[in-house]
């Protein structure tokens, strides 16, 4: 999946075979990945938004990620975040084949229900609890588990402002939650 160029997205550069072998080319992004490099949670509000950015992008050109997840937001020395890894992306609506982070599916993603922008919205809103609480919310001992976990209520976070954030993002059906990341970003966020 070929997506537009934007700051804040490692896109494709070249793919083809080499050897037999399959490879894609990304752009570089510079940092680590945040399971490597943890932000605090007064950084986070900083890396969503620069998440929104990017996803607002490929929603905009009617493409859904299917896979943020800690691994796929590099931060960079400056705390900027790009989001890495279209391997699953795929065009809204589109029907295929489960995919993605199981601990931080949609339910609809779970169930192989075609993806939507609300797809990522959910995929974000772990992604926010997850940083503004230091813990994993589905991470479970298997992967069918952390599929299975994802229908559960997240405990609520102690900042009170970013909590609502994160549990409209984190509703489990996606015609209440979040519509959009462009309407995660306008959140009353603190700074």
């Amino acid at each position: 999946m070929r997506a537009p160029p934007h700051p804040r997205l490692a896109t494709g550069l070249a793919h083809g075979e080499h050897d037999e072998r399959p490879y894609l080319a990304l752009v570089l992004a510079p940092g680590q990945d945040l399971r490597r490099r943890p932000v605090a949670p007064a950084r986070a509000v900083g890396v969503v938004l620069d998440a929104c950015d990017a996803l607002a992008h490929l929603h905009a050109h009617d493409l859904v990620h299917g896979d943020v997840n800690l691994a796929n937001l590099v931060v960079d020395d400056d705390g900027r975040a790009m989001v890495c890894d279209l391997g699953v992306a795929r065009r809204a609506g589109e029907p295929g084949p489960v995919r993605g982070t199981h601990a931080y599916m949609a339910p609809e993603q779970v169930r192989g229900e075609p993806w939507t922008p609300a797809t990522d919205v959910f995929a974000l809103g772990v992604v926010l609890w997850e940083l503004v609480a230091g813990a994993r919310l589905f991470q479970r001992a298997t992967s069918y588990l952390a599929a299975a976990a994802v229908v559960e209520t997240p405990p609520p976070l102690a900042d009170a402002a970013l909590d609502v954030v994160a549990q409209a993002a984190l509703a489990k059906d996606p015609a209440t939650r979040i519509a959009s990341v462009e309407s995660c970003a306008r959140a009353d966020l603190p700074a």
